[in-house]
């Protein structure tokens, strides 16, 4: 492409082949903004997630724990021995420490439905046996 002058001819090929070169590579601010929204909101939901996740192995602890409170209890109930509460199966060596409730942070309580019957509750709110 040429220019036509009064006095003489211009080429300005070389100097758009110029601007072409200078072009830099990267993002634009533009695309660095939507990344950054992405990951924010890709990470918010693993944070919700992980949260629950927490809470849902707490409560499994407790049913597990309150499953070996039970089984100890019934372990006494079967030799002969009264049962009053947790620290009694640790003092009579049925178990080696008296666990405590994770998701609702108390001590977990025992008491015997009919005399056989187990039931392991901490805070009111009933671990053994499993509510469905």
């Amino acid at each position: 492409m040429k220019l036509i002058g009064l006095s003489n001819e211009i080429n300005v090929e070389p100097l758009f082949k110029k601007l072409e070169r200078k072009k830099k590579c990267g993002f634009t601010i533009v695309e660095m903004i939507v990344v950054i929204t992405i990951i924010g909101i890709l990470s918010s939901i693993a944070v919700i997630k992980y949260g629950k996740v927490q809470e849902t192995a707490k409560l499994n602890a407790d049913y597990s724990n309150a499953a070996n409170i039970a089984t100890a209890a019934s372990i006494a109930i079967g030799d002969g021995k009264t049962i009053n509460d947790v620290a009694g199966l640790v003092t009579q060596g049925y178990l080696n420490s008296a666990p405590r409730s994770q998701s609702e942070n108390a001590e977990f309580e025992i008491s015997l439905n009919g005399g056989t019957d187990i039931i392991v509750r901490a805070n009111e709110k009933q671990f053994y046996p499993k509510l469905e």
